[in-house]
C-alpha cells in the first residue's frame, strides 16, 4: 500500500512544472519537458483562436488585453524554460561559476542536466538509488546534508 502512494506521488511530481505559487519552475527531467512542450502547444493554440471566439469578442476591452496578455506571459515563460533546458542538454553550462546560497538546487539540477545524466545516472554514481535523487530534486535539496550537496557537486564537477 506505502508503495503505491509514493509512486503516486512521485509520478505528480514529474507532472507538476509549476511550483505551489503558480510560478513556472526549472524543468528537472524529460518527463516535465514533454509536459512542458504540451502546454506550449495549447497555449499557442489558445491565443490563435481567441480572436475567433464569439465569447471573448463580447468582453469588455481591458478583459480581453488581460486575457491576452496572461497567454503571451505563459507562453514566454514556457518558451524560456524550454530552451534552457535544451541548452542544458546540449551541455551549454558553467560548472565553475558557484551559485549564491539559495541558488544550489538549481545548479545541482542544471549541472547533471548539462552532464548529460539522468537522476538514475546520478544516483548510480553516488551509490544512491534513483528515488533519492528524485526525493532531493522534488523537494529542491531542503533536507540534504551539506556533505551529500558536496559530494553531489564533487561528482557532477569531475564527471565527463
Amino acid at each position: 500500500m506505502g508503495e503505491k502512494i509514493s509512486n503516486r506521488q512521485e509520478r505528480k511530481q514529474e507532472r507538476d512544472t509549476c511550483n505551489r505559487f503558480g510560478e513556472f519552475q526549472l524543468i528537472k527531467n524529460e518527463h516535465q519537458y514533454r509536459i512542458t512542450r504540451k502546454l506550449l502547444c495549447e497555449l499557442e493554440s489558445s491565443l490563435s483562436s481567441v480572436y475567433g471566439d464569439k465569447q471573448f469578442a463580447e468582453l469588455p476591452a481591458k478583459a480581453k488585453s488581460a486575457h491576452i496578455s496572461g497567454l503571451k506571459a505563459q507562453l514566454q515563460q514556457c518558451s524560456e524554460d524550454l530552451s534552457e533546458y535544451e541548452a542544458l542538454k546540449s551541455g551549454r553550462f558553467d560548472f565553475n561559476k558557484l551559485p549564491n546560497l539559495d541558488q544550489i538546487p538549481s545548479w545541482l539540477i542544471k549541472a547533471r542536466i548539462a552532464r548529460g545524466l539522468n537522476q538514475e545516472e546520478l544516483g548510480a554514481l553516488l551509490r544512491l538509488k534513483k528515488q533519492q535523487i528524485q526525493q532531493y530534486e522534488s523537494t529542491d535539496y531542503a533536507s540534504v546534508s551539506l556533505t551529500r550537496i558536496r559530494e553531489i557537486a564533487e561528482a557532477l564537477r569531475t564527471h565527463s
